[in-house]
């Protein structure tokens, strides 16, 4: 076996720095976008419980307006959030989580992982509803080698959420 040309190994050289190039550059800007969208979602919900008290009496006058029932009137003005359990899902290409929150007296008390179709196990998510709970937000941390997951995750929570705003 003879010695490689100086310009096969600058070719080899540059072809695998292109190949990196263009999987940083596909994956990042998804990783990019999808915490923007996780900021702006998580922003209100971190935001909201720390204004309430100089906040309140344009809060209520506000969840007054636009709620209906005047049971959940109160956790409404606490956190922005009415009682009761809300539904999401959140997908991408290689499957999907659907999450269950359960919101009682304005607080997330319950998060749960009702299905998991991803090509990882669930068992990597699983420490996330915790979690989402002890933060009341869907500020979660991320999960080496289930990302993806970890972002479905957080999509779904967010749109449970949203609901429970609503």
């Amino acid at each position: 076996m003879g010695k490689l040309s100086p310009k096969w190994i600058a070719l080899c050289t540059a072809t695998i720095g292109l190949a990196y190039t263009a999987g940083y550059i596909v994956t990042e800007p998804k990783a990019v976008a999808v915490s923007s969208a996780v900021q702006a979602n998580v922003n209100p919900v971190q935001t909201q419980p720390s204004s309430n008290t100089s906040d309140q009496s344009s809060q209520s006058s506000s969840t007054a307006s636009s709620s209906t029932a005047s049971s959940s009137q109160p956790a409404q003005n606490k956190s922005g959030y009415k009682d009761g359990t809300f539904s999401g899902q959140g997908m991408n290409r290689i499957g999907s989580v659907a999450v269950s929150v359960t919101i009682k007296q304005g607080k997330i008390t319950n998060v749960q992982i009702t299905d998991c179709t991803t090509s990882y196990p669930q068992s990597l998510i699983d420490p996330l509803p915790g979690q989402v709970v002890s933060r009341q937000n869907v500020s979660v941390d991320n999960v080496s080698g289930a990302t993806e997951s970890t972002d479905d995750f957080v999509t779904a929570v967010t749109q449970a959420l949203q609901q429970a705003k609503a």
